[in-house]
């Protein structure tokens, strides 16, 4: 007994999925990780780049403070009562940037291959 397996149908699927990763979702992550920057003055938002390779992207915050508040912790002691922390990490984005961002990738990864077709 023998089975043929036409595999011209995976190799399309194979090649979307490779194109969105490579063209639309390096700009969405961008979006999703400077939704997820805490904002006080704008900088760090402004300073967040998306660096393209050849076998990926990354995204560079080019700020002193970035790996403070991926951390989520707030990079400079606030005034008393502001709000703005919480036993020293922010309460705007208490899991930093980079965690929520993984999910969010996953997320797209996983909705995008549902729906190649």
């Amino acid at each position: 007994m023998s089975m043929k397996v036409n595999d011209k149908i995976y190799r399309k699927r194979i090649k979307k999925l490779q194109r969105f990763v490579k063209n639309r979702l390096p700009g969405m992550t961008l979006q999703e990780f400077k939704d997820n920057t805490p904002k006080e003055k704008g900088n760090a938002k402004k300073k967040t780049r998306l660096i393209r390779k050849r076998n990926g992207f990354d995204i560079k915050g080019d700020y002193a403070y970035s790996g403070v508040i991926d951390r989520g912790e707030y990079p400079k002691n606030p005034l008393s009562n502001t709000g703005k922390t919480r036993n020293g990490y922010s309460t705007q984005s208490p899991n930093g940037m980079t965690t929520p961002t993984g999910k969010f990738v996953d997320k797209q990864v996983r909705k995008f291959i549902k729906r190649i077709k």
